[in-house]
Formats: C-alpha cells, sequence, structure tokens
C-alpha cells in the first residue's frame, strides 16, 4: 500500500518507448506486435521505498522467455533497472507495482519475417488492499479456459484464460481461482503460485506442468529448506487437497498468504504465518536505504 502521505495519482507518468509521459498521453504503436499478436513478455516488479526488490531475477527470467521467443533484450539490465527507478521517483511513490513490457517491436511487413528492434514500456500501479484472510479459492477446470500449457512456462502478454478465469472467481466470491487440468492434477492459480503443507513438507506444482516459475515461489521454496521442512513437487491430485494442514499462494504483489476454499475443514496457518514473516524479512532488508 502506499504510505499515508503519499495519495495514489489519477494520471501517473509512464515510460513509453523511450518517453516519459502521462498515462494518459501515451501511446502505443498500432503495430506494436504486443497489440498485434500478443507478442511480447512482461514482469511485474516491487519497489518498497524507491528501492527495486531483486530486479534481477524478475531480468534473468524475462531474459529466459524472450530467448524462447527469440525476441532481443532492449538494453543492459542496468538501464533497466535505473528506468524502474525513476519512474518511482517521477511518481514520487516509495511502494508500487511495476509492470515491465517488452514486445517484439513495430512490425513493418510480414510479422513473422519483421527483424527490428523491440519496444519496451513501464507502467506501475499501487499494491492492493487484500481482503480478510484467509483468502478464497475456487477450483476451476483448464478444460472450461483457453489455456495454453507450455514448457518452459512464460509470463506471456496473453492473458486471457487468466483474466477469464479471474472474473469468473471474482463473480463467485473468491479471490483468486485455482486451475484442474485434465487428470484432476493441481496446477496454479491464475496469477499467483499455490503451496500445500502436510506434516513437515511443503507441496508445490512442478514446473513441468507449465505452470510460472515465480520469483517468489524460489524464494519460498529456499526459506522452507531454511526453515527444515521438506519439499515435495510429486503432482497433487484434487482429491487429496481437503486433507492438506494448511494452504497458501504467493506472488510478487502479496507474499505470502494463508487460502482456504469450501470443503477445507480449516487450519491455524502455524507454518504458513513463519512462512509469510520469513519472506517480508528480506523485502524490508533489502530495501531500507
Amino acid at each position: 500500500m502506499p504510505s499515508d502521505d503519499i495519495q495514489p495519482m489519477v494520471d501517473p507518468i509512464v515510460y513509453s518507448n523511450g518517453t516519459w509521459c502521462a498515462q494518459s498521453e501515451a501511446t502505443v504503436p498500432f503495430m506494436d506486435s504486443g497489440f498485434w499478436h500478443g507478442d511480447g513478455l512482461f514482469e511485474t516488479i516491487r519497489a518498497i521505498n524507491g528501492v527495486i526488490f531483486r530486479p534481477y531475477k524478475h531480468l534473468a527470467r524475462m531474459k529466459q522467455g524472450m530467448g524462447v521467443l527469440r525476441i532481443d533484450f532492449p538494453m543492459s539490465e542496468e538501464k533497466i533497472i535505473d528506468l524502474l527507478v525513476e519512474i518511482t521517483v517521477r511518481n514520487k511513490t516509495k511502494d508500487a507495482l511495476l509492470r515491465l513490457m517488452v514486445t517484439r517491436g513495430t512490425v513493418i511487413g510480414t510479422p513473422w519475417k519483421f527483424g527490428g528492434s523491440t519496444n519496451l514500456f513501464i507502467g506501475f500501479r499501487y499494491s492492493d488492499s487484500l481482503p480478510p484472510l484467509p483468502l478464497k479459492l475456487i477450483f476451476l477446470n483448464e478444460a472450461d479456459y483457453p489455456i495454453g500449457r507450455m514448457y518452459p512456462a512464460l509470463k506471456s502478454m496473453t492473458y486471457l484464460a487468466n483474466n477469464l478465469a479471474l472474473r469468473d472467481a471474482s463473480a463467485r466470491g473468491a479471490f483468486e481461482p485455482l486451475f484442474i487440468n485434465n487428470e484432476g492434477i493441481i496446477t496454479e492459480c491464475a496469477i499467483r503460485n499455490i503451496f500445500f503443507i502436510k506434516g513437515n513438507t511443503v507441496r508445490t506444482p512442478d514446473l513441468s506442468l507449465g505452470i510460472l516459475p515465480g520469483v517468489t515461489r524460489d524464494m519460498v521454496l529456499d526459506l522452507a529448506r531454511d526453515e527444515g521442512l521438506e519439499i515435495d513437487t510429486s503432482p497433487i491430485h484434487r482429491d487429496e487437497v481437503n486433507d492438506m494442514d494448511e494452504a497458501f499462494i504467493s506472488s510478487t504483489g502479496i507474499g505470502v498468504c494463508p487460502v482456504t476454499w469450501d470443503g477445507f475443514p480449516g487450519s491455524d496457518y502455524t507454518i504458513t504465518h513463519k512462512l509469510s514473516a520469513a519472506a517480508h524479512e528480506p523485502l524490508i532488508r533489502e530495501t531500507t536505504k
């Protein structure tokens, strides 16, 4: 959340492919490949106290995805980080979620033959307030949504299925949908990773299912190991989840939050709260000037 002395800007300053301008005046080239084909990637990056939290982790994931899509990285990592910092300065905000977007470029000629320079955009929004914890999930079948699982997974601009599922979940009073594939196996939420706890074991879906390798997911797994917990990424069937002791979701925007669903008997979320606190500690430590 923004600090008490900073009010959310109605028309923030954004970076639009080389130009700083008010969001209301920002333009995207009509032939931009992201606009035409969803041909691009994005990262949501946290800024606290004007400091970017673990930017190289996000940029490494973006570079890996761009390698898969054969899109050139637009500039040095250091230059991109400078731009991320600058958007917080220009908007006089210390706590925000930054949206870094890179597309293949402004297409000239045949799209699949285009080899021009990439386009880069940076926007931001303030962190959302969360409803009371635990957050509610609703289970949705992937077969009912236009999801295309791939390996390695990409943080693609094509978020059709995710947005549709989020709308359906919200309409039914849930914070997030949790997807189940055709084999009845749990995969991920629409925009967050899922974890279950059984005894001394943290269970989470394996990346081979085509789920996104979340930056916070990786941090949580490291923290769980530090706490002496076992990690299990074997398949999790829908029929198993009501027998779990705890469950939580993670993302850059919300950190670690306990979750529940219809049919879950409830929990005190002891381990979840411990991991949530552990995940918050480096966020503050690494962004305190």
